[in-house]
């Protein structure tokens, strides 16, 4: 075998190799949908509450009163305190949570833009 035919080989090798790593490297990707929950529960807020209403911070945490319970991200998984902590139960005295709402007045469809 000649110099010339074993360097093209090489390259058609090395070139297979990191087209295989690289589909291989992302073949897990976005695969998990979604997070994850605690075993036995999954009243977690759903992504359109999280989306509407105003998260308050404790501990670092966008946390959320849902479900009779402060929830919040730890990561990929929803979690939750056992225990009331004494800031959030102070929170939770001044009011419910401030909930947004993207529809137009009266629950109706906006009107259509106007076009030139």
């Amino acid at each position: 075998m000649s110099q010339v035919s074993r360097i093209g080989m090489l390259r058609r090798l090395a070139c297979t190799v990191g087209m295989s790593a690289a589909f291989l490297g992302t073949a897990g990707c976005g695969l998990e949908v979604g997070a994850v929950y605690p075993d036995g529960y999954s009243d977690y807020p759903s992504d359109a509450y999280i989306a509407t209403t105003d998260p308050v911070y404790f501990d670092g945490r966008a946390t959320y009163w849902y479900g009779g319970r402060w929830n919040y991200r730890d990561g990929g998984r929803w979690n939750h305190y056992d225990r009331e902590p004494g800031g959030l139960y102070q929170r939770r005295m001044q009011g419910p949570p401030v909930r947004r709402t993207y529809e137009a007045r009266g629950g109706r469809q906006g009107a259509a833009p106007h076009r030139r």
